[in-house]
């Protein structure tokens, strides 16, 4: 699929350009449309469009001018202009800009606008295949994707090419502090997913590898979040001691010019042990768990990447509490085990243990994703959401995701204190606990669930859906649907494979279900995460 950005300052014309043909049977899709080039330019960032169709005269930032700020990061973007005005002028200016084509609104009908797009798709096919397998783009592949092999571009590099691909290089990783992805989950960002900065980071890279005569060999992200540059000294004669004090150099210098450009907040390290793409990409891989690490770190900086990292100690015992202990331990008010519970997190914090630290924050987070909705407050009728002022912290700090899971406990405590009696019955609870322990039970039903419980279906229905305010087989559908999200969340599952680990009877109706709760598809919601990603 061709990505494209659509642009332009009137809604109509702009609604026009998205039904006027069937873009994704064609081979495009539109990863966005904006009513101005700022909104223009900040999806072009994220996405990296292959093709932007944009209306030349706007408020602000005019369509000349938003190519010109996307020409700093794509050279080789394609760019259509739409025009009210047979305006010579912007012609001109245009053509300085290596713009594909300018057309008048007024010429604008579904066949030659169709022509005209084919004819770009063509264009852009051919440069795909030709920038397919260049040295940087196989770098990132081999590091990328552990199970493919050097010997499997043998035949289509020549000799030269083919030793670069198995030479040993220099690394230098930005990892960008941001909140922990796990919290997608519970609080969604209605800004359609983090930002990535891979376009700053190719320029800075390029631009520094210049001053400092080294060579950027490649550069590419794993994720908005993780970002890798491959080095390689071009300068004879040098001593390895030298070369790494260039190294450092030109890590801190990626660091600021990063951290300063995009007002984001990375920390940085580099690698002085050369090592071949796919050696560091092992290495990378096997250490993954130190990473987490950084995010624990007081503050930002440079440092050098250890020459081999302590594996997880055999003996470490996984910290006994779970979701739900914490969840009956909220119900039933028990708050000094909350309390020791919390100062648990904070001193791993505090020492640095990421391992503890991310257990007991997960936890907390999917005992509260229980409450969601369905604690309340019987005098005001407010109910407790996790969302609910999670914009007045910052995430990629671990200090303050303590204080909010301390906040949320003083929430929960003063809600349950305006209640008689906890939310739920014991044996809702008990129904409740049992569909969470068997949702993949593909014959779980409300009956069955009653039966688990002791009671009739019919009492069992009536108490649940007064106390939760859905029927069990609705709820059964919810939590189903909540660990199908998880699965497309975590690993790319097929949709038959969530279908049937979820407990549907089939793909058609699970896909059914699916987008009942969800909105999408399954299919789309794969392809929406992989684009996140």
């Amino acid at each position: 699929m061709i990505k494209v950005l659509l642009v332009d300052d009137e809604r109509l014309a702009l609604e026009y350009l998205e039904k006027m043909i069937d873009w994704e049977y064609y081979g495009f899709e539109v990863i966005g449309a904006a009513l101005d080039s700022g909104k223009a330019l900040a999806l072009y960032k994220k996405y990296k469009p292959q093709l932007v169709i944009s209306d030349v005269k706007m408020p602000g930032m005019n369509g000349l001018e938003l190519v010109s700020a996307i020409r700093e990061y794509g050279k080789e973007t394609h760019i259509l202009f739409l025009s009210a005005y047979k305006n010579f002028s912007y012609i001109k200016q245009a053509i300085r800009l290596d713009i594909d084509d300018y057309l008048l609104k007024s010429d604008l009908e579904e066949e030659s606008f169709l022509k005209k797009l084919l004819n770009l798709k063509e264009k852009i096919d051919k440069e795909n295949a030709k920038r397919k397998y260049t040295i940087s783009m196989i770098l990132e592949e081999i590091f990328k994707k552990k199970n493919v092999r050097e010997e499997s571009y043998r035949e289509m590099l020549d000799e030269d090419d083919y030793i670069r691909i198995r030479k040993k290089y220099y690394y230098v990783i930005l990892l960008r502090r941001t909140k922990p992805r796990f919290l997608d989950k519970y609080l969604p960002s209605d800004k359609g997913g983090e930002e990535s900065y891979e376009l700053e980071f190719k320029n800075i890279c390029q631009k520094t590898g210049e001053e400092l005569k080294v060579k950027v060999i490649s550069d590419f992200s794993l994720n908005e979040r993780e970002y890798i540059a491959v080095l390689e000294f071009v300068e004879k004669g040098a001593e390895d001691w030298q070369e790494q004090e260039k190294l450092k150099r030109f890590t801190t210098e990626l660091y600021e010019k990063m951290n300063r450009e995009t007002k984001s907040s990375f920390d940085a390290c580099y690698d002085k042990q050369k090592r071949s793409i796919r050696q560091f990409g092992n290495f990378y891989r096997e250490n993954k768990h130190c990473i987490s690490e950084s995010y624990l770190k007081q503050r930002t900086g440079v440092t050098e990447f250890p020459s081999s990292y302590p594996a997880l100690e055999k003996e470490e015992k996984t910290p006994s509490v779970t979701a739900d202990e914490l969840y009956f331990m909220m119900k039933h008010k028990e708050k000094t085990r909350i309390e020791e519970c919390l100062d648990i997190a904070e001193t791993a914090r505090e020492k640095e243990d990421s391992f503890t630290y991310f257990w007991y924050v997960k936890n907390f987070f999917e005992a509260f994703h229980y409450l969601e909705g369905t604690l309340a407050d019987k005098k005001s009728g407010r109910k407790f959401t996790v969302i609910e002022n999670s914009s007045s912290y910052d995430f990629s700090d671990a200090e303050e995701l303590i204080k909010f899971l301390t906040d949320k406990m003083e929430e929960i405590w003063f809600i349950l204190k305006g209640n008689k009696r906890n939310a739920y019955s014991q044996v809702t609870e008990e129904a409740i606990r049992y569909i969470r322990e068997n949702y993949g039970d593909v014959d779980l039903t409300s009956a069955k669930v009653a039966k688990a419980v002791n009671l009739s279906a019919p009492w069992l229905s009536t108490k649940f859906k007064s106390e939760v305010g859905v029927s069990v087989n609705d709820y059964i559908n919810q939590v189903r649907i909540a660990w199908a999200k998880k699965m497309f969340d975590e690993k790319e599952y097929m949709v038959y494979e969530v279908s049937e680990k979820t407990g549907f009877t089939s793909s058609q109706y699970f896909s059914k279900i699916f987008k009942e709760y969800v909105g999408i598809t399954p299919n789309q919601y794969r392809r929406k995460k992989k684009n996140e990603t």
